[in-house]
């Protein structure tokens, strides 16, 4: 890649999907090929429960206030529900929302400002579905969901992973999720997807070396998009 193509590559890449997609190896992968085509990649990863609203779950999960939570192998967890707690739940979306805008600047903004490009684990549209979860559906399409998504730079290349429910349930057995929550976050990321008009990538059918493969080549082909427009093509 030249100096100029590296110029037209996208200065962000934000994945979203549900817990064993694949997000994680894909975005590494990413990582790697950028690096060798002399670009400067950083990783963000964002969801929620960053800085002070992770202390305020833990301290009221000590009082309580918690949801039983079975991974796939059976182990059980107590993650802090704000439904319990009907005056704090009506405000957990703010909590969050405050939590999470020091990672977006110093975890996206400031990188890109930098001249790095950030390729995201995990960014807000993960944050909207955690607290569709919590807080329920409607929360998706609320106001706070719609200021949170316009924090993804115009310029960033979205990429939804997906797979099949069991699929997911059976790459990570000791993680502290459950069907319902897989159910939900596929349900809550096919919407995103469809509206945000991302690439989709079913992951349960298309290998780690394909999936790959798609993905570069939708980068490539929005590279060469930005760069006729900058030649006034």
């Amino acid at each position: 890649m030249n100096m100029r193509r590296a110029q037209c590559f996208p200065r962000g890449v934000v994945f979203f999907g549900p817990d064993g997609a694949g997000k994680s190896t894909q975005a590494q992968l990413l990582v790697k090929f950028l690096k060798s085509q002399k670009c400067r990649p950083r990783m963000a990863w964002i969801r929620g429960r960053h800085s002070f609203a992770f202390f305020i779950a833990k301290f009221f999960t000590k009082l309580g206030y918690y949801r039983v939570v079975k991974s796939p192998n059976g182990a059980s967890y107590e993650i802090f529900d704000p439904c319990l707690l009907p005056k704090l739940g009506r405000l957990w979306g703010f909590i969050e929302f405050a939590s999470v805008l020091p990672w977006i600047f110093t975890r996206v903004y400031l990188p890109r400002i930098l001249g790095y490009t950030v390729v995201s684990e995990r960014y807000v549209v993960d944050t909207v579905v955690y607290l569709g979860y919590w807080l329920g559906k409607n929360s998706l399409q609320s106001f706070l969901a719609k200021v949170l998504l316009n924090f993804i730079p115009k310029d960033s290349v979205l990429i939804h992973l997906d797979a099949e429910t069991h699929t997911l349930l059976e790459r990570h057995p000791d993680d502290v999720i459950s069907r319902d929550f897989i159910v939900f976050q596929r349900q809550a990321y096919g919407m995103f997807a469809e509206s945000l008009k991302a690439i989709s990538i079913d992951t349960s059918t298309c290998g780690i070396e394909e999936s790959f493969q798609r993905i570069i080549k939708h980068l490539n082909a929005t590279t060469s998009r930005r760069k006729s427009k900058l030649q006034g093509v």
